[in-house]
């Protein structure tokens, strides 16, 4: 009487009481890609191998542990009557006990009560907790929970990580054998361990297949084939697939469970090509190599490879380079063109002064150290041109470029332009892997006209909204400009990348030969890749061109084939330009051709062709004259393409169609062409260092000037003193300056001089 009364009280109490969260045991971190497949698993803080609780549990486990441990489970209410008496009865008669009559759900319970002592007040309050458990739960919920919580031996707790560590796959994929493995486990789970008395683990386990036999489920050709089936032997490690990802996501968020976009077969083929390229780079010493693919509709990563190995520590290994911010290289001149394209600033054709450049202490280079004089826009971002781009930025600012980037979705340029200046564009601040993607991918989606999403954040993506940054127009030109393959600036290995697809694609690498990027785009993918070593140290011919782009177009390989963009017809417009300049045509742009280009519509256009010229010559065209020097009815008026001088001296180099002005008549009166004269180097204001030898002694330094007369002389003065003179277009000459200001002079024969101050040092 007195224990019926204390379980009457139990249960009231119970069923008073709403039950909290039976279990806050520490878990595993766990990811698994798109379709549900396990990619990989962490153990959980405690230790133990202990998966997050799932909300069902497969079938075949589900009939065996029901069989095994609890047959009138989906009849009882918590506690079994039956087994109550038959415990009773056994335990009397043996004067020991011998059965607890537990439940399932009084399982659950004890196992969410952590090692409380066997005794009566604990086993009835068992049972007044599993009428409240019964009460607020479904069997179903019940059968969950017990199915996580369960040991299975070892450190293994919980079907989904014992199916994962005995069988090698998940808890739904299992045999019946398997499956009645894995229900007799909880019961004695020391069993599972080799020498532990395994003969009795079999025993255990053909005796629940023949009570599965016995009830129909099973029959017995499936019984007799499920009885020949082995016992597990040792434990299988766990997927290791995308450890970066899975990583970063765990240190971001905790262990738990993370669904994800990744798709199964496509991750492992992409680190299967990351590897392969890895270990060739790895001759020259460049140990790391993370690469990203994303959807360009959802913005979410379907591959994430955030480092070639993750064995080691000696080359940085562990580091996610997908989240790790790098020095940008040249990433981000596409950005600036078509920033500078939305403004009307620029026309895709339109000439940039590619001549050398000197701003305070900042002197850019290209990549080949030559310079061309002058190049289309489209041609400074196709072929990734500093000094052009340079002089972009310069035109456009620095600090509105840097708003556009905030805008665009990159989180890690956040110093103002004064500490940036113009190295910005190439490669003065650093990005993040995973955002350059997402951006490219957020612009892809504009250009697709779903919408502006911003780009960035860890995971890629945002909510969508907002204006623009970019417009469509303005992405058209960029993408179309970007599917040129060709990147012959860049040296090293240089190779020509084939791919059965359309794809804008831009490499990128920094200063010291650091850092390679590639990424490319199409309306479904993008793909980045970054080739370096972790700890910074740069080696010799790691280039964009020569590491990252040849992994970006085999992972390119591994996707779908894929259309273009539809050109944004209502956002572009038709504008005619000078075939030679790209600017706006004149009247005076007909003599070399006219064209009309595709651009975006804009608040104002760039000026009219500065370059065509009416000039006076003689019949013969071998002077230029005016009425002073020849007879005004002789005189012919043509239009002509020139350069100012120093972009000239340079243009014709790599032109060899471009014919400059013919010099002037000696009897021409008032010649006082402007711009006859220019210097080339030094530049006004630079502060210059001359190399010694190994003798220490000085070599000095080499001006450099350039004159519209290709047949002009040109003398020198320095600070007032006459140094010498050049001729035949070849204006250079060797000097040993003082330390200290200077004022350099240079004068042609008519007069027309130009000037520039510079300190040696």
């Amino acid at each position: 009487m007195l224990i019926l009364a204390l379980l009457s009280l139990f249960v009231l109490i119970a069923l008073l009481l709403r039950p909290r969260d039976l279990f806050d045991d520490p878990v595993c971190a766990v990811l698994e890609s798109r379709d549900g497949r396990l990619l990989g698993a962490r153990i959980a803080a405690d230790g133990q191998w202990r998966f997050p609780a799932a909300d069902s549990v497969p079938e075949k486990f589900a009939r065996c542990i029901i069989a095994f441990e609890d047959k009138r489970f989906r009849h009882h209410p918590g506690i079994d009557p039956l087994a109550v008496a038959r415990a009773l009865r056994l335990n009397t008669r043996k004067g020991e006990v011998r059965s607890g009559a537990s439940t399932l759900t009084m399982q659950v319970i004890r196992l969410s009560r952590g090692s409380q002592p066997r005794t009566v007040r604990e086993k009835l309050l068992e049972m007044a907790l599993a009428l409240r458990l019964e009460a607020y739960r479904s069997k179903d919920e019940i059968l969950a929970l017990y199915a996580a919580h369960a040991p299975f031996g070892g450190n293994v707790v919980g079907l989904e990580a014992a199916a994962w560590r005995y069988f090698g796959r998940p808890a739904d994929e299992l045999s019946w054998a398997e499956s009645a493995t894995l229900a007799v486990l909880p019961n004695a789970p020391a069993l599972i361990h080799p020498g532990s008395r395994r003969d009795l683990l079999l025993a255990k386990r053909n005796f629940l297949l023949d009570k599965l036999l016995a009830a129909g489920v099973l029959d017995p050709l499936e019984c007799e084939l499920a009885k020949d089936e082995p016992l597990p032997d040792k434990p299988y490690a766990l997927p290791e697939i995308a450890y970066h990802y899975l990583e970063t996501m765990r240190r971001q968020e905790g262990d738990r469970l993370f669904g994800s976009a990744l798709d199964y077969g496509l991750q492992q083929r992409a680190e299967a090509v990351v590897a392969r390229h890895s270990e060739v780079f790895a001759t020259n010493e460049v140990y790391n190599l993370a690469a990203v693919i994303l959807d360009v509709r959802t913005g979410q990563p379907v591959v994430y490879v955030g480092n070639a190995g993750h064995d080691s520590r000696a080359h940085g290994d562990n580091v996610d380079v997908v989240q790790a911010p790098r020095s940008s290289g040249s990433t981000l001149k596409p950005l600036l063109y078509a920033a500078m394209l939305d403004e009307g600033d620029l026309l895709p054709d339109m000439l940039v002064s590619d001549i050398p450049f000197h701003y305070k202490d900042f002197s850019p280079n290209n990549f080949n150290h030559t310079f061309d004089g002058a190049v289309p826009a489209r041609d400074v971002i196709r072929r990734s041109l500093n000094v052009p781009s340079v002089r972009m930025l310069q035109d456009y600012g620095v600090e509105k470029f840097i708003d556009l980037l905030g805008r665009l979705g990159f989180t890690t340029i956040t110093r103002g332009a004064d500490i940036y200046g113009l190295s910005l564009i190439l490669g003065g601040a650093e990005i993040k892997l995973g955002e350059l993607a997402a951006v490219y991918a957020a612009l892809a989606r504009e250009l697709r006209g779903e919408g502006w999403t911003p780009g960035g954040g860890e995971r890629g993506g945002s909510a969508r909204g907002g204006v623009p940054p970019l417009s469509r127009g303005a992405l058209w030109c960029t993408f179309d400009a970007l599917t040129e393959v060709n990147r012959p600036e860049e040296e090293g290995d240089w190779q020509s990348f084939s791919s059965s697809r359309t794809v804008a694609w831009k490499t990128g690498t920094s200063y010291g030969n650091r850092d390679a990027w590639s990424v490319g785009v199409t309306p479904d993918y993008v793909v980045a890749v970054w080739a370096g070593n972790c700890d910074g140290e740069g080696r010799p011919l790691l280039t964009g061109v020569g590491y990252a782009a040849p992994v970006m177009f085999d992972l390119f390989n591994l996707l779908p084939a894929t259309g273009w963009f539809s050109e944004p017809a209502d956002e572009l417009e038709e504008v005619v330009c000078c075939a030679l300049s790209g600017h706006p045509a004149t009247d005076l742009c007909e003599a070399d051709g006219v064209v009309s280009v595709r651009a975006p519509r804009a608040p104002h256009r760039p000026d009219p062709c500065p370059y065509h010229k009416l000039v006076h010559l003689s019949p013969d065209e071998a002077w230029q004259v005016n009425s002073d020097c020849w007879p005004v009815a002789e005189i012919r008026n043509v239009s002509r393409f020139v350069l100012p001088p120093a972009q000239e001296w340079y243009y014709m180099r790599s032109h060899s169609g471009y014919h400059p002005l013919p010099p002037f008549h000696p009897d021409y009166a008032g010649y006082r062409r402007s711009g006859a004269v220019e210097i080339i180097y030094p530049q006004d204001g630079m502060r210059i260092a001359a190399p010694v030898a190994l003798d220490a002694r000085s070599q000095g330094i080499v001006l450099s000037a350039a004159h519209s007369d290709p047949d002009a002389t040109l003398y020198w003065h320095l600070d007032g003193g006459y140094l010498g003179q050049t001729a035949h277009g070849e204006h250079k000459l060797r000097i040993v300056p003082e330390p200290g200001p200077h004022t350099l002079t240079v004068i042609d024969a008519n007069g027309h001089s130009a000037a520039v101050r510079f300190t040696a040092f």
